[in-house]
């Protein structure tokens, strides 16, 4: 799994936007995405990952909301 499906999962999961901070905490914890070096996921990425992906994420701030059709 990429790390954007894995935030597409959990935000699907918890129905409500998390921060970018939340998202990486929770990644982290349950593992559904594991960097090749094994270390943690940074809110930074997830801002990194998030703002890539503009066709299936809404940032409000540090605030990331799933794009619905």
């Amino acid at each position: 799994m990429t790390l954007h499906e894995a935030i597409i999962k959990l935000l699907k999961e918890k129905g409500t936007p998390m921060t970018t901070t939340e998202i990486a905490n929770a990644l982290n914890e349950n593992k559904w995405y594991v960097k090749k070096d094994k270390s943690e996921i940074t809110p930074f990425q997830i801002h990194g990952r998030t703002k890539n992906y503009d066709k299936l994420f809404r940032r409000l701030g540090s605030t990331v909301y799933l794009v619905t059709d």
